[in-house]
């Protein structure tokens, strides 16, 4: 099992400290008895009702995602329906058995004991919390879905509001897998199932994530999304043995395609994201640049590195202090992959009329983690790019890409909010439907230097008109004359 280390061998099986790698032929027979639950504990993990994960919707959905317990919002206007007590946002809540909680607590020793109480305290303090902002957050929306009011203040409330509410539900993450390490939590269990499932639809694979999945996986849940969580949050978060473990316990007609490349890259994965702390530890990051970007979703902090990306890091600030990027949409949003924005036109050819000369061959070239920042590049087909046509738009990686600092230069990393960056609605013009409804995309408010970092030299622009004529006498591609 992932973490099976005991605090003391009476307490209950699910009372956990200490990480062990998992072993295959025991993952083998768990996801082969999967969707079978043996222990109380386990049953009572699937009885917590619709997801709190209400920040998945907005002002523009159809329908808003309730907590558990509560039906869709009222239709019949403004009136006892649309009146909601906190009993109405928290029914249908996993509720824990107070006996065994303070049987557990009394075999601890006391160091331990008073750690579990304050973790109990805290995820009980922070759900009371959660309850009340969902129950703003679920006015709000009555309110706007009833046309009681629309106005553009009620529409940045709304907003607001759910920023909150996420910040409140991230914190209950980490509170429940704190409470679970050390207590036999059905409550914590429960909302860690949620959450897991909420992050594995959305990318947001942070060792939160990583941890609940795992310790979901050692007290028998099955589901297939908890392995596969627990795998991409290892590679994204440096646990690559256990993703490895799980990898080779699956079935390739269990993985999706980001999977069988996981596995397949892993060992590079690993080196890169050794060496890419390794690099860390020597850069001063208090010097570093700093940008803070306003996005529909929250605010996204990034840091640059100026070290070994001088000149597109000089571009970058150039465009963001010219306002370059204020309300530019995130044209492509693409599952398991990336976030982009950065296109003026929004259709994929926008720049900002200047092209950088490549960096990846630069000296202690950065990898490309979950975070990264890379500028694009204009494609050419089958993974290839043209050289030196990088200019505006930047890509913002979901995991790690093992072969993108071989074409492309990774320039900075968000260092907060990547889990806003992860909300964005998807949006991926090659699957585009017109038959289905298009919501319009998030975007990016504003963006700002918030800490300057380094003088910084002028950046190396190109001629990108000649680096496609020489792509075209290189046979790599063809350029349309104008009668075509």
């Amino acid at each position: 099992m992932l973490f099976s280390v005991l605090i003391r061998p009476s307490f209950q099986p699910i009372v956990f400290l200490a990480p062990r790698m998992l072993v295959p032929s025991t993952l083998k027979t768990t996801i082969r008895r999967r969707y079978h639950f043996t222990a109380p504990l386990r049953a009572l993990l699937l009885l917590g009702g619709v997801s709190w994960a209400v920040l998945a919707t907005g002002l523009n959905s159809p329908v808003l995602a309730q907590p558990p317990g509560v039906g869709a919002p009222s239709e019949q206007g403004p009136g006892p329906s649309a009146a909601n007590s906190k009993a109405d946002v928290d029914g249908g809540r996993v509720k824990d058995d107070q006996a065994m909680i303070e049987k557990t607590k009394a075999e601890m020793p006391e160091e331990i004991r008073k750690e579990a109480e304050a973790a109990y305290e805290k995820f009980q303090a922070t759900h009371e919390e959660l309850t009340t902002e969902m129950l703003e957050l679920r006015k709000l929306h009555i309110r706007f879905n009833n046309d009681i009011d629309r106005s553009p203040q009620a529409s940045k409330a709304f907003r607001a509001q759910q920023h909150k509410v996420w910040d409140v539900m991230q914190k209950q993450m980490k509170n429940a897998v704190e409470v679970f390490r050390l207590l036999p939590s059905p409550e914590a269990a429960s909302y860690m199932v949620t959450m897991v499932q909420h992050n594995f639809d959305h990318d947001i694979y942070d060792l939160p994530t990583y941890e609940a999945a795992a310790r979901l996986i050692d007290i028998g849940q099955n589901y297939r999304y908890l392995f596969l969580t627990a795998a991409r949050a290892g590679v994204a978060t440096g646990n690559f043995e256990t993703s490895r473990k799980v990898y080779d316990a699956l079935e390739s007609d269990e993985l999706e395609k980001v999977d069988l490349a996981n596995q397949h890259f892993i060992d590079e994965l690993e080196k890169q994201f050794n060496e890419e702390k390794e690099r860390m530890e020597k850069i001063d990051r208090d010097a570093l640049p700093q940008v803070l970007i306003k996005t529909t979703r929250g605010d996204v902090l990034i840091e640059l590195y100026p070290g070994e990306a001088p000149s597109t890091v000089a571009h970058f600030i150039k465009l963001v202090k010219q306002g370059f990027y204020d309300g530019l949409d995130f044209s492509q949003v693409v599952s398991n992959m990336l976030a982009l924005s950065g296109d003026p036109n929004g259709d994929g050819r926008g720049n900002s009329g200047q092209f950088l000369m490549d960096e990846h061959d630069n000296e202690n070239a950065h990898c490309a983690l979950r975070g990264s920042l890379v500028m694009a590049k204009i494609p050419m087909g089958e993974g290839r790019f043209i050289e030196n046509s990088a200019s505006s738009q930047f890509a913002i990686f979901f995991l790690p890409v093992a072969g993108a600092k071989e074409q492309q230069t990774i320039f900075g990393r968000v260092i907060e909010g990547m889990d806003r960056i992860s909300l964005l609605r998807r949006r991926d013009p090659s699957k585009s439907d017109e038959k289905k409804i298009q919501l319009p995309p998030d975007a990016i408010i504003s963006a700002e230097v918030v800490r300057e970092g380094p003088e910084l030299p002028e950046p190396k622009y190109v001629d990108v008109a000649a680096e496609l004529k020489k792509a075209q006498e290189a046979g790599l591609i063809k350029l349309k004359t104008p009668a075509e």
